[in-house]
């Protein structure tokens, strides 16, 4: 783990970015506290506040409209995903 001032980051913002791909780059504040820097990969999901609200009224909608899978009695949870997944 490599700590560094806010001062320290702000000057070398390139060198501790590129640290963070392999190293836990924590930076600290006297004012603000402390943060952590992280690299956001290709695999992680970003949303925001109004499209996770949109989707989560779309899956509500789609419940009360009868638009669900249900688990058969006794499936995997494996099975169960890839029967989803395969009825599209």
């Amino acid at each position: 783990m490599v700590v560094v001032s806010s001062r320290e980051f702000r000057a070398n913002q390139r060198k501790y970015f590129d640290l963070a791909r392999v190293n836990d780059v924590v930076i600290v504040s006297r004012s603000h506290g402390s943060y952590r820097l992280v690299p956001i990969k290709e695999q992680d999901t970003l949303i925001d506040q109004a499209t996770l609200d949109a989707k989560i009224r779309q899956g509500i909608a789609d419940y009360e409209a009868g638009k669900v899978h249900r688990m058969h009695e006794n499936e995997s949870s494996e099975a169960f995903l890839e029967r989803m997944i395969s009825e599209g």
